[in-house]
């Protein structure tokens, strides 16, 4: 298989995962394998039956924590210690096999122990290991060996028992860890100090008999739960370059998963390296109108994503449908607050004709050609001088509202079509360092049926909204109109997982999270780059989510927030006539 592909050892990680849960429709936090590569068969059972027995809305931001906090690795490895009890009292009952699986994981443990160096013995990550074999000591029926009172202490408190819910587990999980890390374990550490702790963890516990990892890799998983998603992997990925057969091997994912690429391989390259420059270091650009190639894909993931995109396009047709009262409505409420907007600010247009103001310039008309039109009379031109593009936000953040943010997409859409006025539609996210963008309506598409391509929207992966503002910009070049608006659906919460690279010219001496305040400023940056390109840039923040500092900081006064689909054409429309009096009267 070629490499930035999932592995044997990956797939069959993860279906061990899936089966234990009982649900296909996730990518586990996690992942278990033994010290020579290959999948550990009980501890990737015990990851699925956490997921199966324990709410993953109170889990999941557990995990989170303890990803951001300066022993991530220690706590990982120390939070398994305690969910493999608690999940393995859950899911006994009902598996009786499970306990003969248990202690041959325990024994196995010990076995692999014994064909370790005293170099590899030593690199381990003590504690880690100390409990761990302890854990496999008490599961053996010994007595757990711990000397030392601290260590005798902490494994005592993370035997979590299976008559705990999930609420419960992750308040004493918190709790042990405050106890036993206070000084700097469990809070959250500068960024730089961070990376030095990851990178030296990662050391101390790759000989580790069996251990857990966080899952890196961004898998489009589907409707086996009938919620479509691509969960995001670790944060923290450097924005490096890879070797040239991985870069292919990402390459090949993209085309297969979101389509065909607008541009030959020579442009896309120039793009590349006119616009993924800075922060954006060694990231990719990627244009597509999302035709899929006629070739079936040999990797059963890209399969599987471009079914659980395929469903989500009936989903978000369905919603349309079912709601299609209130979507015509808003319609025709935006398209009449457009119109208007357009007759209070018409255009005066300089025209020939025979009588009116002389016009010196063409008095010669009059002389040589005997034309009488040689007056100036203006016309006003409610036909608008300008385009539109519409952005929408694409990542898994947007996993909730996919079918109504495909619905507001048309809504705008088709109102400006009324107007006769040129509009773009795209969405962006960000997966494998490539920021995706996928273009369902061009300017020349006019017609109400050509906005049913808008339902091929989908959420997944990350947002690099800064490097998707440069995109953008290259497919705002062919606009049929000087003046250009850029009108973006998002949840201003700009984050990706390949970090900003170090830059020492601005005093930047270590790599950055692209998130919080970095993304945002960043982002911010793009949008001020486009305004000086004579762009007029403004975003709708719909729905509770949305982050309205991030989107002041990106937008000044320029958005609106929605929360609620009856207020939407409304609201939009207050917003969009705004703009289209800057365009106007600028």
């Amino acid at each position: 298989m070629e490499q930035g592909q999932l592995t044997r050892p990956q797939r069959r990680a993860l279906n061990i995962i899936w089966t234990a849960a009982g649900d296909y429709s996730f990518t586990p936090a996690f992942t278990a394998f033994l010290e020579d590569g290959e999948p550990d068969l009980y501890m990737n059972a015990i990851i699925g039956y956490v997921r199966k027995w324990y709410d993953p809305a109170v889990m999941d931001p557990l995990f989170d924590q303890i990803s951001r906090s300066f022993f991530s690795e220690t706590l990982d490895g120390l939070l398994w210690v305690a969910l493999e009890n608690c999940a393995f009292e859950k899911e006994a009952p009902l598996r009786p096999v499970l306990a003969e699986l248990r202690a041959a994981h325990a024994r196995d443990f010990f076995d692999r122990e014994l064909t370790r160096s005293r170099q590899q013995w030593m690199a381990q990550n003590s504690l880690v290991y100390a409990l761990q074999a302890a854990r496999c000591r008490v599961i053996l029926g010994r007595d757990p060996g711990l000397v030392n009172p601290w260590e005798r202490s902490l494994f005592e408190a993370l035997q979590l028992d299976g008559s705990l819910t999930a609420e419960e587990v992750a308040a004493r999980i918190r709790h042990i860890f405050r106890r036993y890390f206070p000084a700097s374990g469990w809070k959250r550490s500068p960024a730089f100090v961070r990376e030095l702790r990851r990178k030296l963890n990662r050391f101390l516990i790759r000989k580790m008999p069996s251990r857990l990892v966080r899952t890196d890799t961004l898998l489009m998983i589907g409707p086996a739960g009938r919620e479509g998603i691509l969960a995001q992997g670790r944060k923290g990925l450097t924005a490096g370059r890879r070797d040239p057969a991985a870069q292919r091997a990402d390459r090949l994912y993209i085309e297969g998963c979101f389509g065909l690429p607008l541009y030959p391989d020579d442009v896309s390259a120039r793009i590349d390296q006119a616009l993924c420059t800075g922060a954006h270091e060694n990231c990719h650009l990627y244009f597509t109108a999302g035709q899929k190639s006629a070739v079936p894909p040999r990797d059963g993931v890209i399969g599987k994503v471009r079914r659980d995109a395929a469903w989500q396009m009936q989903k978000n047709r369905a919603h349309f449908q079912s709601r299609r009262l209130l979507y015509k409505n808003s319609i025709a409420r935006l398209t009449e607050q457009i119109r208007s907007s357009l007759l209070v600010h018409a255009q005066p247009v300089p025209l020939r004709s025979r009588s009116g103001a002389v016009c010196p310039s063409q008095v010669w008309r009059g002389l040589y050609l005997h034309d009488p039109r040689i007056f100036q009379d203006t016309l006003e031109e409610t036909d608008a001088d300008f385009s539109v593009d519409l952005m929408l936000d694409a990542s898994a953040s947007r996993l909730q509202d996919q079918e109504v943010i495909a619905a507001q997409g048309c809504v705008i859409a088709r109102s400006l079509q009324a107007c006769r006025i040129p509009v773009q539609v795209f969405s962006f996210l960000s997966v494998r360092g490539y920021t995706v963008l996928q273009r369902f309506l061009g300017y020349e598409d006019m017609q109400a049926e050509d906005t049913q391509r808008i339902f091929q929207y989908f959420a997944a992966g990350w947002n690099r909204d800064g490097l998707a503002l440069r995109g953008a910009w290259q497919l705002m070049k062919d606009a049929p109109a000087k003046n250009r608006l850029l009108i973006i659906l998002t949840d201003a919460s700009p984050n990706d997982d390949r970090r900003i690279p170090a830059d020492p010219g601005k005093r930047q001496f270590v790599s950055q999270d692209y998130s919080g305040k970095a993304g945002t400023d960043d982002t911010a940056r793009e949008a001020r780059a486009l305004r000086r390109q004579g762009i007029h840039l403004c975003g709708i923040l719909t729905g509770s989510s949305g982050d309205t500092h991030a989107a002041r900081e990106i937008f000044g006064n320029d958005f609106v927030r929605i929360e609620k689909m009856e207020r939407f054409a409304d609201a939009a429309g207050v917003l969009i006539r705004r703009q289209i009096e800057k365009l106007t009267m600028g």
